[in-house]
């Protein structure tokens, strides 16, 4: 299926990209050649993510994760990765020592199981948070085997059962808000694993935690190779978008219990958005929890915004939306049809896979965005990740 115009990288990039593919699926876990090791030495540094660090210090890595709250006196997380068949530095100081490559692990959300899916570590799965937050079809048909267990969610957790499934790590997606969650996993004797995609400022700084994942499960070399490729095909999009002269205004979100709620519109989105050459009416704005501001101020913006984008995730149509709140029929957007929601491609089980699976193809969503906003840029380009939202047939 044809999407849109632009150069993947060429040939030699894609058999590169392949024979490392192969070469991680047939290596044993911890057991790298001298070709993969030298190849992780000469690892670019982290890019674009503002809230890991990667160090490598004699055979071993050191991964620091920022406070996910900057207002908090939380101390970074400090991690030191030692392949199993060395012995531990006398020097590892306060960092969490971890074996690697990881064997066992439980993920919070469907990103971090895309993650492990593009590295070939699938197999490490043995638990997630549920069915919520993770949308991939085959791991709920897991769980409703018993072949994955289900393990709660921050607060939530079920730290009973998480001692039961005994896992290596256990992923932590941070949320921005301080959270005691760390600290009870740490005295059950089990390792968090902080993880702040979901908070990075740049697209391409969420899909870099690629790179995170991929050293703890011994995979560095493809996780630099995965990223570079994603990487190149980004930049080529976002130069289309660079030079517009008109930069449509819009809002994201939706009325939601006397606010106006941008959940769904991450930090990283915002920073898409303006490489999309648009305006977001709500960039800067200071946001309640992470997420809300005053439904007036929703409302208002709502009235004047050329396009309107990542409304209700069940949103399928206009009359969705005006069946939930008529005001919306007041929006410009609604009125001139430039309503795009972020549910173009769905699960089997309903659940849209732009946030399991778009956070991993950053390239694909800018693509639908600048072909959304500047179709002109885009001949011939398809959406995947949204769809235009038009008005329910009269038989329905």
């Amino acid at each position: 299926m044809k999407t849109f115009g632009f150069r993947y990288p060429g040939r030699s990039g894609s058999i590169l990209l392949l024979f490392l593919l192969l070469l991680a699926a047939c290596t044993p876990a911890g057991r790298q050649t001298g070709s993969r090791q030298q190849a992780d030495r000469e690892a670019g540094e982290v890019r674009y993510a503002r809230l890991f660090t990667i160090a490598r210090e004699n055979g071993c890595t050191r991964i620091t994760v920022a406070a996910a709250d900057s207002a908090s006196r939380q101390d970074p997380f400090t991690y030191l990765l030692v392949p199993e068949e060395k012995p531990v530095p006398e020097d590892a100081g306060e960092a969490m020592v971890v074996r690697i490559p990881l064997k066992k692990v439980t993920c919070e959300n469907g990103f971090q199981v895309s993650l492990l899916q593009m590295l070939g570590r699938s197999a490490a799965l043995a638990g997630v948070s549920g069915k919520q937050r993770v949308g991939q079809d085959d791991v709920h048909r897991k769980i409703d085997s018993g072949e994955l267990a289900v393990t709660g969610f921050m607060r939530g957790m079920n730290m009973e059962r998480l001692l039961k499934t005994a896992p290596d790590m256990v992923f932590v997606n941070t949320t921005g808000v301080a959270s005691d969650v760390p600290g009870k996993l740490r005295s059950c004797g089990l390792t968090p694993g902080m993880f702040s995609a979901s908070l990075e400022e740049h697209p391409l700084g969420a899909f870099e935690w690629i790179r995170f994942m991929g050293a703890f499960f011994d995979r560095d070399s493809l996780a630099d190779a995965l990223f570079r490729e994603r990487e190149r095909a980004y930049l080529d999009v976002q130069a289309r978008a660079a030079a517009v002269k008109r930069r449509p205004s819009l809002i994201a979100g939706y009325s939601r219990k006397g606010a106006w709620s941008t959940m769904g519109s991450s930090r990283w989105f915002a920073t898409m958005l303006d490489h999309a050459g648009a305006d977001y009416l709500f960039k800067g704005k200071p946001f309640e929890r992470g997420h809300l501001i005053g439904q007036e101020a929703g409302l208002s913006a709502g009235m004047s915004a050329d396009f309107w984008v990542n409304t209700h995730f069940r949103a399928l149509s206009i009359d969705d939306l005006t069946g939930e709140d008529s005001r919306y029929g007041l929006f410009r957007s609604v009125r001139e049809r430039r309503v795009y929601n972020n549910n173009g491609s769905c699960f089997a089980n309903g659940r849209s896979r732009f946030w399991d699976t778009g956070m991993t193809e950053p390239h694909l969503i800018l693509a639908d965005l600048v072909s959304i906003f500047h179709p002109e840029l885009m001949p011939g380009h398809k959406l995947k990740y949204y769809r235009r939202l038009d008005r329910k047939p009269l038989n329905q």
